[in-house]
């Protein structure tokens, strides 16, 4: 059976979290929910999600589970990484090559945003176990252990482009102070960039080999993002590739958050 029905759905309507638009605590415990797409003004640097990197042991695989089942097609690969997209206009997948088996650690759930989500589910390969009411929300698991949903959108989008990203960490508000920093919008219970946000829960440890690799966003200026973080005393990752500018968020889950100049991918 590709349907695990739920007698009670973990996520609420989706008129809740507008409600929950305006001011919001320091922190709420997370919850998820469906969203239409929506744009919050962020910081004057950041112009949306760009990518979110992926550790994963057969780069090939999941490219193909998700070109095939997943509307995304190929953009880019070279060795050792795979990127797959949605569209010249949605954020991107970097599925890079990793040694060996990875756990999902501080990833706690990837959602893509479709216009309807019965065709999405439809689409998936058979007897792949599905919770949510299938209407608002999916959620399954992917190749690899990777936790994946689909939530409706409406009024526009791009079919399968990433709506949001689900962290676990062991400091919510740690986090969530440093993401402020550098230019994402609290709001309501999430972190914004944009159309797209980050939610944030709480986690009772990490692994050493997480499958998230990193976050990646669009900047008008890494100049000035670079400026931001060093004033803030953010870790500076030197593992970030060339182009892009990077930091690693503190606490022990390590988090790395790349930024890409507009010019760049222009």
């Amino acid at each position: 059976m590709r349907q695990r029905p739920h007698a009670k759905s973990p996520y609420r309507e989706r008129h809740y979290l507008r409600s929950m638009q305006r001011a919001a605590p320091a922190h709420v415990p997370w919850v998820d929910e469906p969203m239409s797409v929506h744009h919050v003004p962020t910081g004057a640097d950041l112009l949306g999600l760009d990518n979110v990197g992926l550790a994963v042991s057969d780069p090939v695989a999941m490219a193909t589970f998700f070109c095939r089942h997943a509307g995304m097609r190929e953009r880019d690969r070279r060795p050792g990484r795979i990127v797959v997209g949605a569209g010249d206009r949605a954020a991107t997948l970097t599925l890079v090559a990793a040694d060996g088996a990875r756990e999902a650690g501080t990833l706690r759930r990837l959602i893509l945003r479709v216009a309807d989500v019965g065709r999405a589910v439809a689409a998936l390969p058979a007897q792949t176990a599905v919770e949510g009411d299938q209407l608002e929300l999916a959620t399954f698991e992917g190749p690899e252990g990777l936790s994946l949903g689909f939530t409706l959108v409406a009024g526009g989008g791009i079919d399968y482009d990433i709506d949001h990203v689900l962290l676990r960490v062991c400091d919510p508000e740690q986090t969530r102070v440093a993401l402020a920093e550098v230019g994402f919008v609290p709001r309501a219970q999430a972190l914004h960039v944009a159309d797209k946000y980050i939610g944030l829960a709480s986690a009772t440890g990490c692994t050493a080999r997480p499958l998230l690799d990193h976050v990646a966003v669009r900047v008008a200026s890494l100049d000035a993002v670079a400026a931001k973080a060093r004033e803030r005393s953010l870790e500076i990752d030197e593992r970030a590739p060339d182009g892009a500018f990077g930091v690693v968020l503190p606490g022990p889950e390590q988090i790395r958050l790349h930024f890409v100049e507009q010019a760049s991918r222009e």
